[in-house]
């Protein structure tokens, strides 16, 4: 008898992964495509690309043999009603004998940190949301209100603070460092102007400014005075987000490129996590797309134990 399949699929907004596992555990293949948000972006694009990276994965595996998917997308939460019609394109793309569950992205994040039902998963890359997770579906939220009303202590935010504080310092209200002088070079080294700055940013995408984050960070183990206090602050946002859906005896996932990655504003949020919420199991997030694998292959791992013993083995990998 052959050990039963199961693919996790990640459909972010700027790429999608996908993964490939027996109920064993062993990863067996990955895959990887562009952009797939059905909500925020080309729809049929997004369907397109999950079904590349879905392919990918299984590399010459009949698709039919497959026994379980589940799909985390960012775009989960506004579909409500159509997330059936979803399910069923992607079941059509797939070529899939099961069903395709569909789900938010922050419940395949939650699942790559912990595997318990409920906890609370915080999510901060170029954007930053809360969530209270209870029996892995989405329940409080705060803020990932997007660039112009929230995403407060996101990569966003960090950039768009980076870029006032340059501004502030050119213009004679504020003070200087190697953060400041980075982004000055950055944007606009030729021409130290205010309104050289603010020209050159204006004239991209906001979110682009998400890409200022990785200096914040670089300054800020430095020792730089004003890198230090942006990211303080934006520890405080995030901190504040988490606090209005926590539960302090549930676990707390860390989740996104700046909570998962070796950052000072990883490092300070889970400082403050373990002494705020002494109770609460504190994790960072692998894989988002081994997480939907894990909650694709718990339909036929029944048993308790070994569901956390699939997810402890695909967590460590």
């Amino acid at each position: 008898m052959h050990a039963r399949l199961a693919v996790g699929l990640d459909a972010g907004g700027t790429s999608s992964r996908a993964v490939l596992i027996d109920e064993s555990g062993a990863q067996l293949g990955t895959g990887a495509s562009g952009p797939a948000n059905p909500v925020g972006g080309d729809r049929e694009i997004a369907l397109s690309n999950m079904a590349l990276a879905f392919q990918r994965a299984l590399g010459g595996i009949d698709p039919a043999e497959v026994g379980s998917v589940c799909v985390g997308t960012a775009g989960a939460l506004s579909l409500t009603e159509e997330v059936r019609e979803l399910s069923a394109d992607l079941k059509r793309r797939f070529a899939t004998a099961c069903e395709v569950e569909v789900v938010s992205d922050a419940v395949i994040a939650f699942a790559a940190g912990s595997s318990a039902a409920d906890g609370t998963v915080i999510v901060s890359g170029t954007g930053a949301v809360a969530f209270a997770i209870r029996d892995r579906t989405p329940a409080l939220r705060s803020d990932g209100y997007g660039w112009l009303f929230g995403d407060a202590g996101s990569g966003f935010w960090l950039g768009r603070e980076a870029v006032r504080a340059a501004l502030r310092h050119i213009d004679g209200n504020g003070p200087g460092g190697r953060l400041v002088e980075a982004i000055i070079a950055a944007i606009a080294p030729d021409k130290r102007r205010s309104g050289a700055l603010v020209a050159k940013c204006m004239a991209d995408p906001p979110v682009r400014l998400s890409r200022f984050a990785a200096l914040v960070c670089e300054a800020a183990d430095g020792g730089d005075a004003v890198a230090e206090s942006i990211v303080a602050r934006a520890v405080g946002h995030l901190a504040e987000s988490v606090s209005y859906v926590v539960d302090r005896e549930l676990p707390i996932v860390m989740a996104g490129s700046l909570l998962t990655r070796p950052t000072p504003i990883a490092a300070l949020l889970q400082e403050r996590f373990r002494l705020v919420y002494p109770k609460a199991g504190i994790s960072k997030a692998t894989d988002p797309a081994i997480g939907a694998a894990w909650m694709a292959a718990s339909a036929f791992v029944t048993d308790p134990a070994e569901r956390v013993r699939l997810h402890r083995q695909l967590a460590w990998r």
